[in-house]
């Protein structure tokens, strides 16, 4: 075993679990989607390219730096296609650990009409502990266009849907909060959907969000998105959706 997958053993395994679980939900297809963890300062643990996410072993696992160098792979193993994204969010977000990047059916089914129906508050587990689901306007997947599609909303949410393409989720808890936070995500687009077919969608008031806060603070979790740059709940989804 390399020296830098013995120092970070737990983390790997905790990111090729997570892969594969997400393949095993059917959150991705093929070689789709990819996963990233912040260990330490600069250094970043990914997902390879070309390995499907339900077949990632602890070798599999990429070990990279913050300017995307490769500090260890194993032979025949490259990083993600989409690191520039994931390295421009973590850079961004010094908060964060873990990043996804998945294409779940019904998430991506939004991602494909013109209306920003999931940036309304809907259910209340995810205004708490994801904030707006913030839309990215569709760029060219593996580009840096697409990584700088970013620049502009990764501050206010946990959440982003892009055109087109698909979902991104991140945690300051690690890959497997990330999923578990995914998971919630497709949950609420499902009713959601299940809701249009039905009638008429509600969402979340004004007041009910102030006292979501209530919610929050009991719970002892931050405001969605970046620390320090909402100062409400209710202010992550004014002027969204």
């Amino acid at each position: 075993m390399h020296e830098l997958q013995k120092r970070y053993e737990p983390e790997i395994h905790e990111l090729a679990l997570t892969a594969r679980r997400l393949g095993e939900l059917g959150f991705v297809t093929s070689h789709g989607g990819n996963l990233s963890c912040r260990v330490a300062p600069g250094v970043i643990l990914i997902t390879p390219t070309k390995v499907p996410k339900r077949l990632i072993e602890f070798d599999d696992i990429v070990i990279l730096d913050d300017s995307a160098n490769v500090l260890f792979s194993a032979r025949g193993r490259r990083p993600t296609g989409e690191t520039p994204i994931h390295l421009s969010i973590l850079r961004r977000r010094p908060d964060l650990r873990g990043v996804i990047h998945a294409h779940p059916p019904i998430l991506t089914g939004f991602s494909l009409i013109d209306e920003e129906i999931l940036s309304r508050p809907f259910l209340p587990e995810p205004v708490i502990e994801l904030g707006p689901v913030l839309y990215v306007p569709y760029a060219e997947p593996l580009s840096q266009e697409l990584a700088a599609a970013f620049d502009g909303v990764i501050e206010r949410s946990n959440a982003f849907l892009m055109r087109n393409h698909g979902v991104m989720v991140c945690s300051p808890e690690g890959p497997g909060r990330a999923l578990e936070l995914l998971e919630m995500l497709e949950a609420m687009a499902h009713s959601v959907q299940v809701a249009a077919s039905l009638g008429r969608v509600n969402r979340i008031p004004a007041d009910g969000l102030k006292n979501l806060e209530r919610t929050l603070r009991t719970r002892e979790l931050p405001l969605p998105g970046a620390p320090g740059v909402l100062r409400s709940l209710e202010e992550g989804y004014r002027n969204v959706g």
